[in-house]
């Protein structure tokens, strides 16, 4: 072996040696961590602290360069059922910020076996009840046809049209109107032969054409039509939505 050979081994070895010192350094070890709400916490999730967050994180004493942060958000989120880890942020040398959100009660889903799965907008199960009375202050109702097996807490619900239920929950977003307003308005929703139809607590039928294609566009077009319907239109009308000659949502009364 030449000299400038054994000279690089030999660097090599000491960049090795040197990373492993690094890595094991109390000093990048993880020593506390930082809850970041974005949302009011309440039941359980009002009690947990930063303390206990880091501990059934796992990754307490963990070197911020190696941290395993999917699963220190499983051992968090399932743990705690309601909760909604967005992200781990690492605030040099040895600190964790963990950015959550308390699940909110978005869809209640008939099961099977006729009971309700409750569920947040990525239609995670919450709770599972034994009846459900769809009104303007509790989750809108889907009906799933073909939906079948047992759900526990804890569980997602997964099926071929998840992401136009997860989208109608974002179409709200996007119009700067939130959960309580979507409950107000919305009743129930089902999928079926290609058509979304939804029902309103206001009588008001939206029949959304091919709601897998431009979702959310689809439900703003529906939802700035209803702003604009009168109290006495209320009961009389269907409002349609699809996608016209030019790719655009449109909306069609009758």
């Amino acid at each position: 072996m030449s000299k400038n050979a054994k000279i690089a081994v030999v660097v090599i070895v000491l960049a090795v040696i040197a990373l492993i010192v690094v890595l094991c350094s109390t000093v990048f070890a993880v020593q506390s961590a930082r809850l970041v709400w974005y949302n009011t916490p309440t039941s359980s999730l009002s009690a947990l602290s930063d303390e206990k967050a880091l501990e059934i994180s796992g990754m307490q004493g963990e070197s911020v360069f190696i941290l395993d942060k999917d699963a220190a958000i499983q051992n968090l989120e399932s743990k705690y059922t309601n909760l909604r880890v967005r992200d781990i942020e690492v605030v040099w040398p040895n600190i964790v910020n963990i950015h959550v959100v308390e699940r909110q009660q978005v869809y209640a889903i008939k099961l099977s076996n006729g009971e309700y799965a409750i569920t947040d907008e990525y239609l995670k199960v919450l709770d599972v009840v034994s009846s459900f009375d769809s009104t303007n202050i509790n989750p809108v109702l889907l009906s799933i046809s073909g939906l079948e097996g047992s759900y526990e807490k804890g569980d997602t619900i997964e099926f071929k049209y998840s992401q136009t239920f997860i989208d109608v929950y974002n179409a709200f977003l996007s119009l700067g109107r939130d959960l309580t307003e979507m409950r107000a308005i919305l009743k129930s929703m089902e999928y079926t032969n290609a058509k979304m139809t939804i029902k309103t607590h206001f009588d008001v039928d939206i029949i959304v054409d091919n709601p897998t294609q431009n979702t959310i566009g689809k439900i703003n077009a529906a939802l700035i039509a209803f702003d604009y319907l009168e109290t006495e239109d209320y009961g009389k009308l269907t409002l349609e939505v699809f996608l016209n000659s030019n790719n655009l949502p449109e909306v069609r009364m009758y």
